[in-house]
């Protein structure tokens, strides 16, 4: 079997749709937002809604079932390499089988996903009993301090096993629902209870034992590394036993309020200024925003999908007494359609609309990619460029480069050459139209949802990185 010539090419495929995640979470109580919450999963290193881990394994496994002897399982070691999104296509593929092994891996856009390795056995170790009285299953997802992840353990009750066996009906016959929900129970075990709200899945090793019965699974902390933020788990459910290896992933980057702010700002400093900020739902647009309107300036703000986000950045500066104006605008779009309702005659530009940076990839270049971002970082920019010189006398334009350009960083490439474009495109747009002034900075990492990673990496505040530049750009020509 494999994912482009078997028979049953149906079964080694499959587009992960919202009623895969909604049946999954209700078969395992595993709602965390990081899957089930397109705003709050935006601000995760997925960037998107993530399809859980072990449902993916589950499906493969389940396609697999038929052919090859999971009735004998004894040992299975899932390997989580990234993350696969709802919407993506996955393809299963077989590499290796026989009566004492199966090793299979799952893809998207030939990207592996997730790797298994299986063996088979005529007998099972014995079970073990969970001797901890387990807690419910909670509404949401448990916020833990990475401190007091040490030692911690405890239990909680499965769900009804009925429910994910019927998401893996032939994996059921073959293991019986009960080590089905126990399996699934792991995704519930990181994901809800440890490391809890801002976890990441990372490895499982199953063995399977003697006896599926029960409805609880129990677990100790036997590990946490906070130098790597990784936690390992012992566990223990319905005829099998687990080492459970994750992260804690990194907490949504703290916007910095306005009160804050504020006080950088000397006031009245920026009273003459009319910025559109493309991108000010968030990060270096926020913080932008927040700082003219401080220093007594309008602004408007954009937003791509952030519509709430946007929303609390407005209501935080017109609370204060300023003025802020939003509106929705992609940058894969043309802009004055998008922009027709501005209501100020704009005198400057920041322009901070950006696909993914970080993303899986298939390949060393992929063509795709640059032209997403050559549209988002430099079509877009001159078509914004345009549209504020059509409204206002003089306009200044921040363009903002990246220090990837020197620094390279792995799977960047197509970033860097759109940016590179950018700056010279900002310079030649400077010399050629009238009335029109860029300022182009390279800045360094900024301290973002977009930059975050699990191993920490030194980053700049955005007000720190702005507030020159907004000077910069309300100085005189």
């Amino acid at each position: 079997m494999n994912g482009s010539g078997s028979d049953d090419a149906a079964a080694t495929t499959r587009t992960w749709t919202e009623a895969h995640q909604a049946a999954f979470a209700r078969a395992t109580g595993d709602v965390n937002p990081m899957h089930m919450d397109a705003r709050m999963a935006r601000r995760t290193l997925a960037g998107e809604r993530a399809v859980h881990g072990v449902h993916a394994a589950l499906w493969a496994l389940d396609a697999c079932a038929d052919a090859h002897p999971l009735d004998r399982l004894a040992t299975l070691q899932m390997r989580f390499e990234r993350f696969v999104l709802v919407g993506d296509r996955t393809v299963l593929t077989v590499h290796e089988a026989d009566a004492r092994q199966l090793r299979l891996s799952v893809a998207v856009d030939g990207v592996r996903t997730l790797t298994i390795q299986a063996t088979f056995a005529a007998e099972r170790a014995p079970g073990q009993a969970v001797e901890v009285a387990p807690v419910a299953i909670p509404a949401e997802p448990v916020a833990r301090d990475p401190a007091a992840l040490t030692g911690l353990a405890g239990a909680f009750a499965l769900p009804d096993p009925a429910a994910i066996a019927a998401l893996a009906p032939r994996l059921a016959r073959a293991l019986g629902p009960g080590r089905v929900a126990a399996l699934g129970g792991l995704s519930t075990l990181v994901g809800m209870f440890v490391p809890g709200l801002h976890s990441i899945l990372s490895k499982i090793d199953v063995t399977v034992t003697e006896g599926g019965t029960g409805s609880r699974l129990g677990y100790a902390v036997k590990r946490f590394q906070p130098m790597l933020q990784s936690v390992t788990l012992d566990a223990v459910g319905p005829g099998l036993v687990a080492r459970v290896e994750g992260f804690v992933r990194p907490r949504p980057v703290e916007q910095e309020s306005l009160r804050d702010l504020a006080a950088l700002v000397e006031p009245g400093a920026f009273a003459a200024v009319s910025a559109l900020i493309v991108g000010g739902s968030r990060g270096l647009g926020a913080a932008t925003a927040k700082l003219i309107a401080a220093g007594g300036g309008a602004v408007c703000i954009t937003y791509a999908s952030g519509a709430e986000e946007a929303e609390a950045i407005a209501r935080e500066i017109r609370d204060a007494g300023g003025r802020c104006q939003v509106l929705r605008y992609d940058a894969a779009e043309p802009a004055a359609a998008q922009l027709a309702a501005l209501a100020m005659r704009p005198s400057q530009l920041y322009h901070f609309a950006t696909p993914r940076i970080f993303r899986q990839k298939r390949a060393p270049f992929e063509p795709a990619c640059l032209d997403e971002m050559m549209r988002v970082y430099n079509t877009a920019f001159y078509e914004l460029s345009q549209f504020c010189l059509e409204r206002g006398d003089a306009v200044a334009a921040f363009y903002p480069s990246t220090s990837a350009i020197d620094e390279a960083p792995r799977d960047t490439l197509e970033y860097v050459m759109a940016k590179i474009a950018g700056e010279t495109l900002a310079a030649t747009l400077a010399r050629t139209l009238p009335n029109l002034r860029t300022v182009i900075e390279r800045l360094p990492r900024v301290k973002t949802d977009q930059t975050a990673t699990i191993f920490p990496v030194p980053a700049a505040a955005p007000s720190a990185l702005m507030l020159p530049i907004i000077r910069r750009m309300s100085a005189a020509a």
